[in-house]
């Protein structure tokens, strides 16, 4: 009876201590303590210029939180009038390691945007980065840094964690994609330049992302690289997509990263194992859409509107109409 008693209180113990989604700490973002970041973003008198008025109607913060025992850094924005409840964007950063990683004019320019059209906004540095404990594995065990960002936004009282979406962009898509395979709790998704086949980005470039990210991120690649690979392929996963979350795919046709094929490819299986899906192809875009910054807004604040704020119902996929 001792023992059990001592093993219930080690159990408990830890519980207190070790929970996903536990805010470990925070820290205000400052944009006025980022000189080169502010002096674009003002006009020299200490005024924001027009194109970023929004900035001054959000709170941007740093935190870490608890995934899987580790402390991993994420970044958070949403609206400075905290009366009301807001829809949940969780953003899924590109590239690796500190590649493509989420830094201060990624949180001005596309998490603090976000949030300014009524989100609370949530991202994640993927385990390993930035101060954060472990290793990311491109694919593997971080994506439950993305899904437990979810527990983040339950503890946050004006965050409405019934209406959440995902939104990611090349590696951030592909974890869109194995976020979604393994959760269902997610109203709407948008992806850019998503990878969806590891193995096909490989040989399109060459054979570098197998030497300089798959065999130092991945585990067991060496060995198994076949399967290490298509298990992070959503290409080859679609039916476990859940047919309750609309998926936005946006890619540019001239795209050298990440070739537009592997959205196009992934728009037919979406079709055919009926996953509510739009693809849009930008004429001459790039791996980033640069070119249609503007319209890449709209299309994915439209999209998240429809389905998270206007609560609007699933499209119709059977064949229908004269």
């Amino acid at each position: 009876m001792k023992k059990l008693t001592l093993l219930l209180t080690l159990l408990l113990t830890f519980q207190a201590f070790s929970q996903n989604g536990r805010i470990i700490s925070e820290a205000d973002f400052n944009l006025k303590s980022f000189d080169t970041l502010f002096n674009r973003v003002s006009d020299g008198e200490g005024n924001l210029k027009d194109n970023y008025h929004y900035l001054a109607d959000v709170e941007m913060k740093y935190f870490f939180y608890e995934s899987d025992g580790l402390k991993v850094k994420g970044y958070m924005s949403y609206p400075k009038d905290t009366s009301k409840k807001y829809p949940v964007i969780i953003y899924n950063r590109g590239g690796n390691r500190e590649f493509g990683n989420l830094n201060k004019y990624k949180m001005a320019f596309i998490i603090a945007k976000a949030a300014s059209w009524g989100y609370v906004v949530l991202a994640s540095q993927y385990r390993g980065n930035d101060g954060g404990e472990g290793m990311e594995e491109f694919g593997g065990s971080d994506v439950n840094d993305i899904i437990n960002l979810e527990e983040v936004a339950k503890n946050i009282p004006f965050a409405d964690e019934t209406k959440m979406g995902l939104y990611g962009w090349s590696r951030g898509g592909m974890m869109t994609y194995l976020t979604l395979m393994k959760s269902n709790h997610f109203k709407a998704a948008a992806v850019g330049g998503a990878v969806t086949n590891l193995k096909e980005m490989d040989e399109k470039r060459g054979g570098e992302m197998g030497v300089y990210v798959y065999s130092e991120l991945i585990p067991g690649y060496e060995k198994n690289k076949d399967s290490v690979m298509a298990i992070r392929s959503a290409i080859y996963h679609v039916d476990k997509l859940p047919k309750t979350t609309p998926m936005l795919l946006l890619h540019g046709t001239s795209d050298w990263r990440v070739i537009p094929e592997q959205s196009i490819k992934m728009a037919l299986e979406l079709q055919k194992y009926k996953v509510p899906y739009r693809l849009v192809m930008f004429e001459g875009g790039d791996h980033g859409l640069s070119e249609f910054n503007k319209e890449v807004d709209d299309q994915v604040k439209a999209w998240f509107d429809k389905y998270l704020k206007n609560n609007q119902p699933l499209p119709n996929l059977k064949p229908h109409g004269r």
